[in-house]
């Protein structure tokens, strides 16, 4: 499992990052403190805590990891 962290500052922040998660063929999770959710779950995404950076999880290959990492640039920490 691969993992980075990222910043969400607006609501256009999480409805750009669930698009973004939704887009990707394998399993995408974010976490903040106790709660894991679904990246691509607006109403869970809805859930989290924005005040601090939150973990993204990919359940994915190295390259595909990679290329998510790559188109999720402007939400990193």
């Amino acid at each position: 499992m691969h993992q980075f962290p990222i910043h969400i500052r607006s609501f256009g922040d999480i409805r750009a990052f669930i698009a973004l998660a939704t887009m990707q063929p394998f399993r995408v999770m974010v976490r903040h403190g106790q709660r894991h959710v679904n990246a691509k779950s607006f109403m869970g995404m809805m859930c989290l805590d924005y005040t601090k950076p939150i973990q993204v999880f990919c359940e994915c290959s190295h390259a595909d990891f990679q290329s998510f990492r790559q188109q999720a640039a402007q939400f990193m920490a």
